[in-house]
């Protein structure tokens, strides 16, 4: 599904005529079938683009491509994408799809897939002078992949059938001045049921069962240079050959520079809900399941962030002791960010020294060079945020600020808050007459709460400093002998 968007993304790098509607041509047509070759290339039968009334008929084909493979025992099937297209002048198309769609390979003895889509349909408006969708519309419906993968050492032989009811989406472009996008778009899942079978010679097999009842994703980029990107893919597909490349490095690098920093940020969201897992041992209910991912581009201020979040987590019964019940958390929350580091420096001090027709590309010794250019300050930052884990007997939650130095120890602050402590403690003294298990966790709970500080809120507060050269303080209280550090060098 992904290389079906690329190819139907392609087409519309069109520089044809923008004229308002008029009947198709075939002179129209063979300028579209030329500006397609510079993304797809010029092989015979790749692309195809027939005048139909008002409308272009565009058949992009994996075939010509495939013929070529010659690997013994290796077969490639991808159906042709049908593409409608109608000029609305200004520079702008529409387009839209429709129909059955499949795609597959078998790499005998290694790995077979077989992807189907029952019912799809897709439409957008395409604007020639961003090289995006200013709309996009898509829906699937009936998905099937089926897998059957094998590990040529140990021959255990994995089975993965998956299957989604619906798979539906949109999109927006909204050009910039700059010559950039604002782009947003959703996508939303139903129906998505996986099963998977590994069956190990001399071995049991392994089997367990996905259920997913919905996802919902969504991701927004921010000064996308779509058409700078695409240019980008054109030049590869221009140059094929190294010879070629070295010839023209000059102009590969001007088209990297020009593409930078990609784009300014991008942020996406996914939501997961009424998710299982069936097992042999057992079922693990996940009802409610996010990510955020966010990220700069190819920028001076480098920052990526990830959290991740589960809501009524539960293990099947019996797979943890018994004192363990109401004590294994429910909600878990984890939130980080790393930032302070330099993504734009490395890549123009590569495209500086490199020379492709050299092996190696850059001067031997550089090296150090492009850790000073990533990390200026030799260092990088970690933030956490709204860490929690929460049962039905506690809750814990935490946040923190640390500095990574790449020369020495971390160095920075966090804060841990946690109330029901006591009745933790309570419910594992209890089971620690008895089992062995609870009693190795009845130390650790005493010494964690021997470095606590009661709040007034009748929660146990430890404040982690990090600060000092050599010094872990929780609390005012020096631990650093307990974590192995070694004393601040004298001065």
């Amino acid at each position: 599904m992904i290389t079906r968007r690329i190819l139907a993304a392609s087409l519309f790098l069109v520089s044809a005529s923008g004229a308002a509607l008029a009947a198709a041509t075939a002179e129209e047509a063979a300028s579209i079938t030329a500006s397609l070759q510079k993304y797809l290339g010029s092989e015979p039968g790749v692309v195809t683009v027939e005048p139909k009334g008002d409308d272009y008929v565009v058949t992009l084909s994996a075939a010509p491509y495939i013929a070529k493979i010659k690997t013994p025992g290796v077969t490639v099937n991808v159906d042709p994408f049908v593409l409608t297209v109608r000029p609305k002048g200004n520079g702008q198309w529409d387009v839209s799809s429709s129909g059955p769609y499949s795609f597959g390979w078998d790499a005998e003895g290694l790995s077979k897939v077989d992807a189907r889509i029952a019912e799809q349909t897709w439409s957008g408006v395409f604007d020639e002078a961003t090289a995006s969708f200013l709309t996009s519309t898509y829906a699937m419906k009936n998905i099937s992949v089926n897998q059957v993968m094998t590990d040529p050492t140990t021959k255990a032989k994995t089975t993965a059938n998956s299957v989604y009811e619906s798979w539906s989406g949109s999109s927006t472009s909204t050009p910039r001045a700059d010559g950039s996008v604002d782009a947003a778009s959703t996508i939303n899942m139903t129906g998505i049921l996986s099963t998977t079978n590994t069956e190990m010679p001399g071995g049991q097999p392994l089997s367990y069962t996905i259920n997913a009842g919905k996802s919902d994703a969504t991701a927004n980029a921010k000064g996308l240079r779509s058409k700078a990107i695409l240019e980008l893919l054109a030049w590869f597909v221009a140059h094929p050959s190294k010879d070629l490349i070295v010839q023209d490095q000059q102009q590969l690098k001007d088209r990297i520079l020009a593409a930078l920093p990609l784009w300014e940020s991008i942020d996406s969201t996914s939501d997961m809900n009424a998710m299982s897992v069936v097992t042999g041992i057992g079922n693990f209910a996940l009802p409610s399941a996010n990510v955020t991912v966010s990220m700069s581009g190819v920028s001076k201020e480098g920052r990526l962030r990830e959290a991740f979040g589960v809501t009524g987590f539960a293990l099947p019964p019996g797979i943890s002791p018994p004192w363990t019940e109401g004590l294994i958390p429910s909600t878990m929350k984890i939130d980080f960010t790393l930032d302070g580091v330099d993504l734009e420096s490395p890549v123009r001090l590569f495209l500086t020294q490199a020379d492709f027709s050299r092996d190696p590309v850059i001067p031997p010794g550089s090296e150090a060079a492009y850790m000073a250019a990533f990390a200026p300050t030799n260092s990088m930052k970690v933030t956490l945020s709204g860490g929690e884990f929460t049962s039905p007997t506690y809750s814990l939650t935490y946040d923190g600020a640390f500095t990574v130095n790449f020369m020495g120890p971390p160095t920075g602050t966090a804060n841990i808050r946690m109330k029901g402590l006591d009745d933790v403690i309570a419910k594992v003294q209890a089971a620690a007459a008895t089992d062995p298990s609870a009693q190795q966790a009845m130390g650790g709970l005493v010494a964690f709460k021997g470095f606590g500080k009661a709040d007034a809120d009748g929660s146990t507060v430890w404040a982690i400093d990090m600060t000092q050269p050599g010094k872990i303080l929780v609390n005012g209280i020096d631990v650093s002998a307990m974590a192995g550090m070694a004393p601040p060098p004298a001065q």
